[in-house]
């Protein structure tokens, strides 16, 4: 199973963008670049850094890269050594591949946002989810789960990628729209889509929220019954409507991002926006994101730091209701679905 998590389009509306200096001139990048990967390898988005640095060096954007796992994840020691790492981006720098895990595990875990300690640069991907059950279930469609949630949203179990991560934060967005107690919502996390998967089949899970092409052959071969895609569009392979059509106004994809260390000049923010530009137009790039399901969403400089400031606050958002923070202003952050 692949699992995902490279720029991540996290609780909402991916915004439609540009990358600043997708036009740019000037020579590529010298020396060595590194990208650190915040999850163990074949983990999280660890796959697309990897390919990612196999891009920038065969593209010859860059002298070399380098991909450096932080299997721990978000703790304090991760952003603090990576807000000092300093260098700058041409000459040997250090780079940031993450997204919505790391994000929200700052939130969870109390210690600096990443905006904070980091120098967001580029969102460049997003992945799709999908909600799935297995085919001999009793739920055939998406309206037969709201019911259910909407009667009792403790009855059912649903399962995902880690507690806190992309797939307990959509069930939680989910459930809000619905106009269910998200704190009464039960998720079961899990550390890959294998075993996501697995406990469905087992029953342990009376459904699952999973990325929609990690998923995608399970569901062509009919292991998976598909009840609603999280995209602005139908997807191809995928018979299920969006969660859009069911008047649940929720729009969402996990993300992944480049971030650079504190206090980056703006020269290097301003290369590092050309570079975006330059990966997303590499058919190489164009590629990858085809076979993995991916879907190309650059947006880099001030429109990206703007658009994760705006995201930050929704994951802390749905995190409060989910009761997943220490402290949380228990405020509304707002309807979406229509009342019947």
């Amino acid at each position: 199973m692949r699992r995902r998590r490279f720029f991540a389009l996290a609780l909402g509306v991916m915004v439609a963008g540009g990358c600043g200096g997708a036009n740019g001139s000037g020579a590529a990048p010298a020396g060595r670049l590194t990208i650190v990967a915040p999850a163990a390898r074949g983990r999280g988005w660890d796959q697309a850094a990897r390919a990612l640095a196999t891009i920038l060096t065969e593209d010859g954007l860059v002298g070399a890269a380098e991909v450096s796992n932080r299997p721990g994840g978000v703790d304090t020691a991760t952003l603090t050594a990576f807000g000092a790492a300093g260098g700058p981006f041409t000459r040997g720098g250090t780079v940031l591949l993450t997204g919505v895990p790391m994000l929200a595990g700052a939130e969870t875990a109390d210690v600096a946002s990443v905006l904070a300690a980091t120098t967001p640069l580029a969102r460049l991907a997003g992945d799709w989810a999908v909600l799935v059950v297995a085919p001999n279930s009793l739920l055939r469609t998406f309206e037969d789960f709201a019911a259910v949630l909407r009667r009792n949203p403790a009855e059912l179990t649903v399962g995902g990628g880690v507690d806190g991560g992309s797939d307990h934060v959509l069930y939680g967005m989910i459930g809000k729209c619905l106009g269910v107690d998200v704190r009464l919502l039960d998720y079961a996390g899990y550390p890959t889509d294998a075993e996501a998967v697995e406990a469905l089949g087992e029953g342990r899970v009376a459904a699952l929220l999973g990325s929609a092409g990690s998923l995608l052959p399970e569901i062509a071969v009919g292991r998976l019954l598909p009840l609603a895609v999280s995209s602005g569009e139908r997807i191809d392979g995928i018979d299920a409507p969006t969660l859009m059509e069911r008047e649940v106004r929720v729009k969402y994809a996990d993300w992944c991002g480049v971030f650079g260390p504190r206090g980056m000049s703006p020269q290097d923010r301003d290369e590092v926006a050309a570079l975006c530009g330059r990966i997303d137009a590499s058919p190489r790039w164009q590629a990858v994101c085809a076979a993995n399901g991916w879907n190309r969403a650059c947006l880099s400089g001030d429109d990206f730091r703007q658009w994760l400031v705006t995201e930050t606050r929704r994951a802390r958002g749905v995190l409060g209701e989910l009761g997943l923070l220490s402290s949380f202003d228990t405020s509304c952050w707002g309807g979406c679905v229509r009342r019947h």
